[in-house]
């Protein structure tokens, strides 16, 4: 039966061009093009750019290039479906989710407008054929409802090709727009027309060109093209003083951009508030600022940042360092929060929230980027948005589940915007130990890991980046920068593991993507807080980590590890098969707060790091209170290092001085420890 399906098939190729329920295309390049319409149960066919699908569908048709379709070929080489905004052809399986392995799924006949592209193997070469069954003079299609019905949109013609070019270079106080070619150039501001639109004048107010470009052929259809022109405002002009808000926060404040700063690839500053992740600004790293303007003066609790699309593999446009300042007369500016080496996830279309929680209300806001990753001098960025977004409901397209030792992730995205973000689920706790070992972690009964590696789960460490001073200078480690007194409020929030985005292989493959290890000579001080009241006179405490290149390991200011060089990565090893593990004296720990500092130093080529600390004996919790230098007993020692803090700033023998939790080592925390001592 499948053979004489098969070549019933192959006798239905042979068709009559004027039998077709379209005009074939020779080339995508060839005119004319006969563009169409395509339907699928009911709804309009269109070419998207989301990270879900490459076709989607719409209740009504729309004029722009993503909805129109041609189709090219022949009798001979069968027919290809080609888009007309993304130069793609329109295969099965690609676009449709449907993969045939042979011909002969055919399922169902449809009315003779109806048809369906397939891919089919010809002596091991990839060819396309269009289904028609010659005996009743209806298309075939293959697999449940996978038909398209055609209807013609417009045909582009010769003459179309000569319609003019447009373009505009912007001065310090005026914008020149040129046409080549042939036909009308119209040129408006809002809604009134320019009568010369090959130069016009910047004034406060003109921020939105519209450049119109038509062509009219005897007996056809006006061809308009439309062009906009968004030219950024001089800054300290003033604002617009009839703006349009496109985006609202949850309070229902009200945002626009005003002017940014000149954008590249007509990526311009608007699309960083168009509610659309899929957009994003893009501009020099020297000259990436953007404008806004609210609705009424509003207080910043916080602010986010939303990653580019294709974030991981366009690592090079990262934002590292930025400034957000408020302003109410559109002149002076008051910095309301600064960030330096923000390590921004390498996720697309992820939505980063930084609070601020600052009490002044503001009109006007400036972000401006102070530093990028720094290859290619630009940086990239889908959205900026001030305070707890209005969001339409969040989706979840991913999941990860969580384990007895790690957290699992939650991937949602915004049903309006497109924003994604990740939400963490708690680690179940329960090991499943077979012969002594967890078959879900690998750790062995009796063990404890208080430092995780980023496949297990995710962990944050204090952490302070910089790069060589020259040929063989590296800079000084900040002093007692490895020791558990040392104020580290300053330092940055590293998620682990770090490597390089550009490696592709070992276990720099498999950690996160959190460094900014973008060009070579790079070093990080790195601190691991851990809290100990119980050390068993048996305990066994082990380091296990990748590194690339030099590594030295600290347990409160004394060093435990010195390795040179990086660790060997055999192509697809993992953490699992690859770290290397080392021994710590139990000595070099004790009860209370311990720091454990790494210094990682990468010389050349590859960049990564990870790390994880098991131990047996070992029991964690809460610092005790009043137990200032982490002794384990509460003594008038604990009073004479707070003193030293106060009078000397000397933080050599405190582990936790901040007994009030205010932030900061006073005469308060004197007190609460006198208090302490004296049994209140």
């Amino acid at each position: 039966m499948k053979k004489v399906l098969l070549l019933l098939i192959i006798s239905l190729i042979t068709l009559s061009t004027n039998a077709l329920p379209f005009v074939p295309t020779t080339h995508p390049s060839v005119k004319p093009i006969h563009w169409y319409y395509l339907k699928t149960g009911g709804r309009f066919v269109y070419a998207s750019q989301s990270e879900d699908a490459d076709i989607a569908v719409s209740t009504s048709s729309q004029s722009n290039d993503s909805y129109y379709w041609c189709f090219v070929g022949d009798n001979n080489s069968g027919y290809r479906i080609y888009n007309r905004a993304t130069n793609k052809y329109l295969y099965a399986g690609e676009f449709l989710g449907y993969y045939y392995e042979s011909a002969i799924d055919l399922v169902e006949t449809r009315d003779n407008n109806s048809f369906y592209i397939y891919a089919m193997f010809n002596s091991g070469t990839l060819k396309n054929y269009l289904c028609y069954n010659t005996s009743n003079g209806f298309y075939t299609t293959m697999g449940k409802d996978s038909y398209f019905t055609v209807t013609e949109a417009f045909v582009e013609e010769e003459s179309q090709s000569s319609m003019p070019d447009i373009n505009a270079e912007t001065f310090d106080d005026h914008c020149v727009v040129t046409a080549t070619g042939t036909g009308e150039v119209h040129l408006y501001i809002g809604n009134e027309e320019v009568e010369n639109p090959y130069s016009i004048m910047r004034t406060n107010k003109d921020q939105y060109f519209t450049a119109t470009a038509t062509n009219k052929d005897p007996g056809k259809e006006m061809v308009s093209v439309t062009y906009y022109l968004i030219v950024p405002k001089l800054e300290g002009s003033g604002p617009n003083p009839n703006p349009t808000f496109t985006r609202y926060d949850a309070n229902g404040v009200g945002y626009s951009v005003e002017y940014g700063g000149p954008e590249q690839y007509g990526c311009v500053a608007q699309f960083a508030l168009d509610n659309n992740a899929n957009s994003y600004f893009q501009a020099t790293t020297d000259n990436f600022y953007v404008v806004m303007q609210a609705s009424v003066p509003v207080a910043v609790k916080q602010y986010s940042l939303v990653t580019a699309i294709d974030a991981l593999y366009v690592y090079e446009y990262m934002i590292r360092s930025w400034k957000l300042e408020g302003s109410n007369d559109f002149q002076n500016w008051t910095l309301i929060d600064t960030q330096k080496d923000y390590p921004m996830p390498l996720v697309d279309m992820t939505e980063v929230v930084i609070p601020v929680n600052d009490t002044r209300k503001f009109r006007y806001f400036k972000f401006t980027c102070t530093e990028g990753a720094g290859i290619y001098n630009s940086v990239r960025l889908s959205e900026i948005w001030i305070n707890e977004q209005n969001h339409g409901q969040w989706t979840q397209f991913d999941f990860k589940s969580s384990t007895c030792g790690a957290e699992g992730e939650r991937y949602l995205k915004c049903s309006e915007c497109n924003a994604k973000k990740t939400e963490l689920v708690p680690a179940d706790g329960t090991h499943w130990f077979s012969d002594g070992v967890c078959t879900k972690c690998g750790i062995k009964e009796g063990e404890t890991r208080l430092i995780y590696n980023s496949q297990r789960a995710t962990h944050f460490v204090k952490a302070k980046h910089a790069y060589r001073q020259s040929n063989g200078t590296w800079p000084s480690a900040p002093q007692g920068w490895n020791t558990p007194g040392f104020n580290d409020n300053d330092w940055l929030n590293l998620p682990l593991g770090t490597a390089n985005p550009g490696h592709t292989d070992g276990p720099r493959y498999q950690l996160r993507y959190n460094s900014f290890w973008y060009d070579e000579y790079n070093c990080y001080w790195m601190r691991f807080p851990l809290i100990l009241t119980e050390i068993a006179s048996n305990a066994t405490f082990t380091f296990n980590c990748v590194h690339d290149d030099n590594m030295v390991v600290y347990v409160n200011g004394q060093e435990v590890i010195n390795k040179e060089g990086w660790c060997e990565t055999p192509y697809g090893s993992t953490f699992a098969n690859t770290h290397e593990s080392y021994s710590i004296p139990a000595s070099a720990f004790h009860l209370g707060k311990n720091v454990v500092a790494v210094y990682m130093q990468q010389n050349w080529g590859g960049a990564f790091f990870d790390c994880e600390l098991v131990t047996t004996g070992v029991t964690t919790g809460d610092v005790i209170p009043g137990d200032v230098n982490g002794d384990g007993n509460v003594t008038a020692a604990d009073v004479t290092a707070l003193y030293d803090v106060l009078l000397n700033n000397d933080y050599s023998n405190v582990v936790n001085g901040d007994q009030t939790g205010d932030g900061e080592v006073t005469a308060a925390d004197v007190t609460a420890v006198f208090n302490i001592l004296l049994g209140n």
